[in-house]
């Protein structure tokens, strides 16, 4: 064969092979982005999540601080607000929490409840908090006076006959139980929560409330945070299958810490298998800061759930 035929076969094997690479090439499925494609430039990232502050300005919001009624026996419709987490789902069942607060987030118009301890701490945390929590706000802790210091002090005698101080009173009995129990059972119902995860929390007022309740309810709650109030040691035996911790700073000079210890002592006589107490030194009567700034107090709030009596 000429070398001119071979130089004209050799061009024509030569496309042939080139179509067959070009249609190889189009049948075969796209090659998998290479790691980190995901982030490369130009790539439309979705939505980001609605920041707490963003929630919070959103009037018709599901989720965040939620105020809401209810209406009881006397015909009254006293203001409670939940915190619902950010993430709510009504596919798994959250852990409750119901907060009592002090005196001075006392009266009937539902936001002075937000100021201090709970709320105040979720707020400071932009929200990250997964507890549900019930934050009712009393009425007649509004009407507690406190007496000046010229005026004559009666004590009352505790369970040994020993002089004790002055307990307040006011604020979380009566109808402010009430209404705090309601709450408690209302949010329960509007949402998918745990009932053997619903806890008690309060701060002063709501210290001695926190006592009350327990008292009260004994087999509502799996665990019970105090601080800085004061209960009745002679009922510690009800209550002393729940899982207890205790603060109190011990300067404070509002509600003595001595009421906590004696409450810590009881529950321990009364065979108490976990009763914990933490006593802050130097801190006045503000120890619910320190208190809900704990990351361990949550982690064990969550290691508990309620047993039998």
């Amino acid at each position: 064969m000429k070398s001119g035929n071979w130089t004209i076969l050799a061009s024509l094997c030569l496309m042939v092979a080139a179509t067959a690479a070009c249609a190889a090439d189009s049948a075969a499925p796209p090659a998998a982005p290479a790691a980190g494609a995901a982030d490369a430039p130009g790539k439309t990232a979705g939505p980001a999540a609605p920041t707490f502050e963003e929630v919070m300005k959103d009037p018709n919001r599901k989720v965040g601080f939620i105020r809401k009624t209810l209406k009881l026996d006397d015909g009254t419709e006293p203001i409670y607000q939940v915190w619902v987490p950010l993430d709510y789902a009504a596919g798994k069942k959250w852990p409750v929490i119901l907060f009592l607060h002090g005196k001075g987030e006392s009266g009937t118009d539902g936001e002075k409840i937000l100021v201090q301890g709970l709320p105040k701490e979720i707020k400071k945390r932009d929200g990250k908090f997964e507890f549900i929590v019930v934050i009712p706000q009393s009425a007649s802790g509004a009407a507690m006076t406190v007496p000046s210091k010229d005026a004559p002090k009666t004590a009352e005698k505790g369970p040994a006959g020993s002089a004790a101080p002055p307990r307040p009173r006011g604020g979380w009995v009566g109808a402010d139980e009430e209404f705090a129990i309601k709450a408690l059972q209302a949010t329960q119902r509007d949402y998918a929560t745990d009932p053997d995860r619903v806890y008690l929390t309060g701060l002063s007022m709501g210290g001695f409330g926190t006592w009350r309740l327990a008292a009260n309810h004994p087999t509502l709650f799996a665990a019970l945070v105090p601080i800085c109030g004061g209960g009745d040691p002679s009922k510690a035996a009800t209550f002393a299958h729940i899982p207890t911790w205790v603060w109190h700073g011990d300067a404070d000079k509002t509600v003595p810490p001595d009421l906590s210890r004696k409450m810590v002592e009881a529950l321990k006589a009364a065979g108490a298998k976990e009763v914990k107490y933490t006593e802050l030194p130097g801190v006045g009567h503000n120890s619910w800061d320190q208190a809900y700034a704990s990351d361990e107090l949550w982690t064990w709030l969550l290691a508990h759930r309620r047993t039998a009596k």
